[in-house]
Formats: structure tokens, C-alpha cells, sequence
């Protein structure tokens, strides 16, 4: 089919509106925190706000933060006490889980100072950043949560939700009731103390499963209930059985070398591509939201393709990664990608590993996806599409964004009926391959040659229509006169 686009009225850019905000989930954010990220997030935030929720993932069920305390202030007794209640389909302890937490306490006996100090910290040096904050009501009550929250707001953190935990409806084995025991008098003190600051609920995403769909109904009943009370949900939404036949094809570990061409690897990252362009997950999930709960607010504080370490950190996720935020941060208040910084494959910004070339080992490097981060919110809330023909009516500055990973280079078709266009700008990132990375993947086998094609964006000025790069996303600006 072909697509056509009539601009008119106005020229579609000439102004700025206020963008909703985007960012990334904060799980490890202030684990891998150093005052060098700093003119980073300062860059990201240079035209719109950025956004995280911390504490992020999984964390929040554990976190008691303290300003005297390292870390997050975790408590071997609190996670003990969580197995033993929510235990598998068999009654027994999530022995693995478990173990996992109980690490994490010994893990943060070696910190220095209080994860608070390092949220507040960014949040006195750089403007525009904001905090979704996550109750930790599994373990937690509100003389451990209220007063974290007031200290963060009196230090200048910009707190502008708070969620009631963190993929609930999983945590609670999908006990609703427990569910609303923990968060209604967390939540009820949220509200006393900070009635301005929104209150989500945890929504599964995937209403095509029973247990998620359940959830949901038991949710959506209590918010019309409750009337005001409740502001709003926090949705997690992940590309899994979309992208299936992809992860199916993907060879999983490859003995990489920078510059090499890989058929497999290749093959599987094309399906990839194809199968997340042909996927409806998330105007399905919008639309359903929409309809069950009109006028109530939507975060998506996680979003992102699984298994995450076989597709992150490449042209082709970081694509898609820019396309979801181009293409949906109207829907949500805020849209957050899995993750931002931390010390995770699927970070956007993270420590250096010794396959990462030219860098010194521990140093946070940026990834492809950082990019996405950063293009995204140099644009403004009229962005559309580029389509294979654009017929521009009136004088002026018009923007479209692209997501061309994969593809061949081509030549855009733009007309103008009343004016010329005097020049044109291409702000992309690109590299030889789809499976083109920053550095370390998920996919790199032991004894990968050490690696970092994916270096920043690129910007190419014309005084003419220019060709949009191959296998590139990012965004054309035209200006006709």
C-alpha cells in the first residue's frame, strides 16, 4: 500500500508542545552511577524531561531506603519473611529467588553510601529529571515508605507518580486480595501527605492470558470503586511471543568479530524486524486500557523485546526502541525502556566489559538504545512518520522520523506545491550490519573479538532532499521556503 502525506494548516513544527515524558526504568541506575554520567543525562535532557522509576524492577519488594544506610538499606529478615509467604504453585520456597536476595544484602554491605544520595545527587544536577516512585508494600509499610518519599521531595527530587510495587499481579502469585491489604493504606498515607503526587496500581499487560486478565478485572473494579483515589496504572509491556519465530532462528552465541558478516545472525535479526513492525501489542493493549478505564492515567514504566540480551544494544533494537517512543509517548504519561543505566546487557548506558574496545573496564559506555533515548527527545509531540510520499502545502520547518534498520538506502518522496525546500538535515544512527552493536551484546560468545562499531549519532546537512541512510533510524528535518 502506498502512503501518502498531506501537510497543511500550519507548518507542523514551527512550535514546540510540551512532549510526555520519556526515559528509562532506574532497576541498577544508582548501582553504576559516577559523577561522569552526569553531562550524559544532562545531554538527554537538553530539549524534554527524562524520566526513571526507582527504585527499579525487582528491587522495590526489597528496598528500605535510608540516608543512613548503603545501598538500598536491604533486609535479610524482609526477604526471607516475602518466600515463605509467596511461595510456587507447590507451597515450597523459591529456593533460587531466595538465595538471589539474600546475595543482594551482602552485596550491599560493600557500598560506601546511601542510594539516596546518588538519586539526589542527579536530581540537583540535572534539570528536567524525574522520579516514578516505587512503594516497596511487599515488605515495607508506610513509617518505611512516607518518610523515603519526603526526604527525596525536600532534597529536589521531582517525584511525579508513585506505583504501588512492581509487577504485582507476578509478586502476589495473583492473590489480588494480599494485593490490596499491602498498598491501600501505603497508598491511603500517599494521598494525606502528598495529594498532588498521582497513585498507580501494578496492570498485568497480556489480557490474552487468563491469570493476567483476571488480575486486570479485579483491578479495573476496584479503581471505579474507589473513584479518585486512584490516579492511574503502571503497565510493563515486552514483545515475547511477537517476535518468537526471531528468537527461534537466532543462533544465541556467535564468536564475533567487528565487520564480519554473520547469515544467521542476520537472518534472525531480519525476521526480528519484520515480525516487530507487523506487531499490534501495543495499540491493543492502549486500546483496551482506554476503553476499561477512560480518563485514568497510563505509565509504562518498563517496554522492551525478550529475550532481551539476544536483541539489545543493535541497530535493529535500538530502531524499534526509537520507533516506540516516537510512535506511542502520547499515549502514556510517561515511557519508559528496560533500562536506562545499570549493570545489565539490556542497559542503555553501562559499565564497560573487556570485549568493549577502546575503553577502560568498569567505565559506563553508551549503547545503541541510549541513542534512541536521546534522538526521541530532541523531537517534538507532532512528530509523524516519514512515508513513501509527502506532499508539504505550506511554508516552513517539517520534521519526520524513521526507522529504517535493516533497509536499503533510499530516496524519500517530498513535493512542495508552495515553496522549495532550501535545505535538509538527517540526524541517524547507522551501522554495517542489523546485528551492528556498541559493544558488548548478549549474542557475543567467549573470545569475541573486543568490539565498538555503534560510536553516536550522525548529522548530515543538504540543500536538497538527501537520501535517508541504509540500515539507520533517526529523523529528517526539511525546511521549505
Amino acid at each position: 500500500m502506498k502512503h501518502i502525506l498531506i501537510l497543511a494548516g500550519i507548518a507542523l513544527i514551527s512550535s514546540f508542545l510540551s512532549a510526555q515524558v520519556i526515559g528509562g526504568n532506574g532497576e541498577g541506575f544508582t548501582k553504576v552511577y559516577t559523577e561522569k554520567d552526569i553531562p550524559y543525562l544532562q545531554e538527554l535532557t537538553k530539549d524534554e524531561a527524562i524520566a526513571i522509576r526507582w527504585p527499579g524492577g525487582a528491587d522495590a519488594k526489597f528496598a528500605f531506603p535510608s540516608l543512613d544506610k548503603p545501598g538500598l538499606g536491604m533486609r535479610k529478615d524482609s526477604i526471607a519473611k516475602l518466600f515463605e509467604e509467596f511461595t510456587d504453585e507447590e507451597g515450597t520456597v523459591k529456593e533460587e529467588a531466595l538465595e538471589r536476595g539474600l546475595m543482594q544484602v551482602e552485596m550491599e554491605k560493600m557500598e560506601v553510601r546511601s542510594d539516596m544520595l546518588d538519586l539526589i545527587e542527579v536530581s540537583r544536577n540535572v534539570n528536567n529529571f524525574q522520579v516514578i516512585y516505587t512503594l516497596n508494600i511487599m515488605t515495607g509499610n508506610i513509617e518505611s515508605n512516607i518518610p523515603v518519599i519526603q526526604t527525596l521531595l525536600d532534597s529536589g527530587v521531582n517525584i511525579i507518580a508513585i506505583v504501588a510495587g512492581n509487577e504485582t499481579f507476578s509478586s502476589y502469585n495473583y492473590e489480588w486480595k494480599k494485593y490490596v491489604r499491602d498498598f491501600e493504606p501505603v497508598l491511603k498515607a500517599c494521598e494525606q501527605e502528598f495529594p498532588e503526587i498521582p497513585r498507580l496500581l501494578c496492570m498485568a499487560q497480556d489480557v490474552r492470558k487468563e491469570n493476567h486478565a483476571l488480575w486486570n478485572n479485579q483491578l479495573i473494579t476496584y479503581i471505579h470503586k474507589t473513584g479518585e483515589f486512584i490516579s492511574g496504572c503502571d503497565v510493563h509491556i515486552y514483545l515475547t511471543n511477537d517476535i518468537k519465530q526471531a528468537y527461534e532462528m537466532h543462533p544465541k552465541q556467535v564468536l564475533f568479530e567487528e565487520g564480519k558478516y554473520y547469515k544467521e545472525l542476520d537472518a534472525a535479526f531480519l525476521t526480528y524486524i519484520e515480525s516487530y513492525k507487523e506487531s499490534t501489542f501495543f495499540d491493543d493493549f492502549i486500546s483496551y486500557y482506554n476503553k476499561k478505564l477512560p480518563g485514568k492515567k497510563l505509565y509504562c514504566t518498563e517496554f522492551g523485546d525478550k529475550p532481551a540480551e539476544y536483541w539489545s544494544n543493535t541497530i535493529a533494537n535500538a530502531g524499534h526502541t526509537f520507533e516506540i517512543f516516537c510512535a506511542y509517548r502520547n499515549d502514556f504519561e510517561v515511557l519508559l525502556v528496560h533500562n536506562l543505566m545499570g549493570n545489565w546487557l539490556w542497559a542503555a548506558r553501562r559499565p564497560a566489559r573487556k570485549i568493549d574496545n577502546d575503553s577502560e573496564e568498569g567505565e559506563n559506555l553508551n549503547r545503541c538504545h541510549w541513542y534512541s533515548i536521546l534522538l526521541a527527545n530532541e523531537l517534538p509531540l507532532t512528530v509523524t512518520p516519514l512515508q513513501q510520499k509527502t506532499e508539504i502545502k505550506l511554508k516552513g520547518e517539517y520534521i519526520f522520523y524513521f526507522n529504517n534498520a535493516g533497509g536499503k538506502a533510499y530516496m524519500p518522496v517530498i513535493k512542495s506545491d508552495n515553496g522549495e525546500v532550501v535545505s535538509c538535515e538527517i540526524h541517524y544512527v547507522t551501522g554495517k550490519y542489523n546485528y551492528s552493536s556498541a559493544g558488548a551484546t548478549g549474542f557475543m560468545a567467549k573470545g569475541s573479538l573486543p568490539n565498538y562499531e555503534v560510536k553516536g549519532i550522525i548529522i548530515s546537512r543538504s540543500d536538497k532532499i538527501a537520501e535517508i541512510p541504509y540500515n539507520s533510524f533517526g529523523y529528517i528535518k526539511i525546511f521549505v521556503n
